[in-house]
């Protein structure tokens, strides 16, 4: 889903901060460095433990998926961030929104304030696909014809700028404080690199870790080309939300990764994708018969 940015938030990861005296705050360098390694265990355990066995040249498709990627962490960067880190200190410091006027402790608030921002991002990603309009945006995600770690960069920039607008009033509405905000954008980083991710866990243990997390089998399923597996399993974190309005799938048949509309080689490369959401827009879920389309034969993929 949005990803890391995501939608999303890879850009949103916790930047070093500052003290009051102006030198590096120790604790945000080591929080920042425990993500980065967290991250590059993720990509790492994909190649040694894959889960399905990829249709398209890997380097090309990857380099493609980060320079995408890289337009949409600019926005989050140049505007998203900008506008939420503010609105969450203003939160804080004048009590504003919900979880800021409940009688709680601290931690408490940003407990909440943490669910709840999980809660309406799933209801986010529900919006971006029952809307036609956000959905010509977030279509880009979804014709990546492989499923890894690098398709939680593939988040075409315009989705992202067409989310701030939702992102603030989150923020705003929920009351979340600054460090609420953080944990949850760092949270929310890892669970998107990791339900992206291609790496193959045991199934018995990823059934029970999907009673809580969003995990690559169960997200795997929401991005095949089967229209009634990808109306499920929306949660981006906790998978509490796809449990709660029964959205939920963890056994569904192996289908290929994708959309039916868009299954040619050329519809994933970068230029088509960047223009996607400009052109006239086809049924996504007609499969199309083009040279070089690899058809809807099942995907392998490893017990």
């Amino acid at each position: 889903m949005r990803t890391l940015l995501t939608h999303a938030a890879l850009a949103d990861a916790p930047a070093e901060r500052t003290s009051r005296r102006g030198t590096p705050d120790t604790l945000g360098v080591a929080a920042a460095a425990a993500i980065a390694a967290a991250a590059l265990a993720i990509i790492l355990a994909e190649r040694c433990r894959p889960l399905r066995k990829q249709t398209r040249p890997a380097l090309r498709r990857t380099a493609r998926n980060a320079a995408i990627g890289a337009m949409s962490m600019a926005v989050v960067a140049l505007v998203q961030t900008p506008l939420t880190q503010p609105l969450a200190s203003r939160a804080e410091e004048r009590r504003r929104g919900l979880v800021q006027r409940l009688l709680l402790r601290p931690w408490a608030r940003d407990a909440l304030a943490f669910l709840l921002m999980d809660y309406t991002m799933y209801l986010w990603h529900v919006a971006t696909h029952r809307s036609p309009f956000l959905w010509r945006f977030h279509l880009v995600h979804h014709v990546d014809q492989d499923l890894d770690s690098s398709t939680a960069l593939r988040f075409h920039a315009a989705d992202m700028a067409i989310s701030v607008p939702y992102r603030a009033l989150q923020v705003a509405l929920i009351g979340t404080g600054p460090r609420a905000l953080r944990l949850w954008q760092s949270w929310f980083f890892l669970s998107v690199l990791f339900h992206h991710s291609n790496v193959r866990l045991p199934r018995g243990l990823e059934r029970r870790m999907a009673a809580l997390l969003t995990t690559p089998r169960m997200h795997g399923i929401h991005h095949t080309a089967v229209r009634e597996q990808t109306e499920s399993n929306w949660s981006s974190g906790l998978s509490l939300w796809d449990h709660l309005h029964g959205t939920f799938r963890f056994d569904a048949p192996r289908e290929p990764i994708g959309v039916p509309a868009y299954r040619s080689p050329e519809a994933a490369r970068l230029i088509p994708s960047l223009a996607l959401p400009f052109s006239r827009q086809r049924d996504a879920w007609i499969a199309e018969r083009a040279s070089g389309d690899i058809g809807l034969a099942t995907v392998r993929m490893r017990p």
